[in-house]
């Protein structure tokens, strides 16, 4: 597993969303790797801070007060029910009286009243569009479920606002953070852009060991690391001791010594294929720095809201959207960091596969020495081949063959003493005694 796949499988991980094999491989290369375990570390540490964050405990007679407000709430509404019904015959020839009155006056109003409801309407939609979401996520809502006494509160106490609603701080809010956001993004894409370097190799090598130990103290003078290392046999002649090894190996080195690395690495053996990829990720890191600046401000304003906050219910839900908040930040700013290090360092994945030639290897346009030589030593080696799959073959067949003939050496030791004692019988008999008598005369006559 590379670290690029561990990063992506951290919050699967954390969360319990792994199979048992994820799992297996991402423990394997949570010990292997001191980099990818020094993050995991600090990922888990940041996740288990903001879990232990204590919730503030209500006051004992909260819940006392909080039912007499409703009361006297519920009160004052029935009161002013019962007011307006009976204020609404009183005031209602009054209104009509007014009415030709503000028509008139309607009239004759200043066109630019209209452009002043227009830019109202237009901050508004700007509010609303800066108390959304983003990306397709929602990532923090500035109208959030505020209570209206407290929301007006603040509104007022506040030095920032002006004497301006709370539609048009947002407004103006947004506009603030749009242009540095836009500044700073065009600053961002006329210096380096972000992009991350991948090369991946095949090579065929005599020596494996020595191929990745040179591999090894390339990496460490370019002031690199292996990032993950796997072999194994796939070819093997324990009676002429021959073993042949393949396996991958992964390192990481600074993007400014790509070109030098590659080169080198091209050298160590017959390279049967490469394949390069670049990925553009300024436009993606750009963004998230945008959204990482957005928070911190949504976060300072948080802040300096919860000072001048004076209720128990106003703190909690401050507190509920500050852990939101920095919970966001924290997932972002890992997600810079998680780019830098994939920019400031090149991958390379390098497949090895160790070749041997059993024969000499024939020189073009040999003479006739050499062609000698060389059948002379194909020779020997079939006779060798023929000589040891004999061996071979024997030691293989050995153990039945000496069984079945210690199986006839004791079936003849048996049966022969039988034998004996059957024919003894069998000649004793009169009518055998007359043919073998008969068998004689015929030869003697002959």
């Amino acid at each position: 597993m590379s670290c690029e796949n561990f990063r992506e499988l951290i919050s699967l991980y954390i969360d319990g969303m792994l199979d048992e094999e994820e799992k297996t491989n991402f423990e394997s290369h949570l010990k292997a790797c001191i980099d990818c375990k020094e993050e995991f570390e600090e990922i888990k540490s940041m996740i288990d801070e903001i879990h232990n964050i204590p919730e503030k405990a209500l006051p004992d007679d909260y819940h006392k007060e909080l039912m007499l407000k409703l009361y006297k709430q519920k009160d004052e509404n029935k009161f002013e029910k019962k007011s307006s019904k009976f204020n609404f015959m009183k005031y209602s020839t009054i209104a009509a009286s007014f009415l030709l009155l503000f028509v008139i006056m309607a009239s004759l109003s200043n066109m630019g009243s209209k452009s002043s409801y227009d830019n109202a309407a237009q901050k508004n939609e700007l509010a609303k569009e800066f108390s959304g979401s983003y990306d397709g996520g929602e990532v923090y809502n500035s109208s959030f479920d505020m209570p209206g006494d407290f929301a007006a509160d603040s509104y007022e106490k506040s030095d920032a606002y002006d004497g301006a609603s709370p539609e048009e701080s947002s407004a103006s809010l947004e506009q603030s953070i749009n242009v540095r956001s836009t500044e700073n993004a065009r600053s961002s894409e006329i210096g380096e852009r972000k992009i991350i370097y991948n090369s991946f190799m095949t090579l065929e090598v005599e020596l494996f060991d020595d191929t990745v130990k040179n591999i090894r103290e390339m990496t460490e003078n370019s002031s690199g690391y292996v990032e993950n290392f796997s072999s194994n046999i796939y070819y093997s002649e324990p009676e002429r001791d021959i073993y042949l090894k393949e396996g991958t190996i992964i390192i990481r080195i600074p993007v400014e010594k790509y070109g030098d690395i590659s080169r080198k690495l091209e050298k160590l053996g017959h390279l049967i294929s490469q394949h390069e990829t670049t990925e553009n990720v300024t436009e993606q890191y750009i963004e998230t720095e945008g959204k990482i600046r957005m928070l911190e401000v949504e976060q300072d304003r948080l802040l300096e809201i919860m000072k001048k906050a004076d209720k128990v219910e106003d703190l909690i839900k401050l507190e509920e959207r500050l852990t939101q908040v920095r919970t966001d930040l924290e997932i972002y700013k890992s997600k810079i960091k998680n780019w830098d290090q994939l920019v400031a360092f090149s991958t390379f994945t390098i497949n090895l596969r160790e070749v041997k030639e059993i024969e000499p290897i024939k020189a073009p346009n040999p003479n006739f020495m050499t062609r000698i030589k060389s059948s002379f030593n194909k020779s020997i080696n079939d006779v060798r081949e023929t000589f040891e799959d004999f061996v071979i073959a024997l030691s293989y067949n050995i153990i039945p063959f000496v069984i079945f003939i210690l199986i006839l050496v004791v079936g003849y030791i048996i049966i022969k003493p039988i034998i004996k004692i059957v024919f003894k019988k069998v000649i004793k008999k009169p009518i055998v005694k007359k043919i073998i008598d008969i068998i004689q005369k015929r030869r003697e006559q002959i």
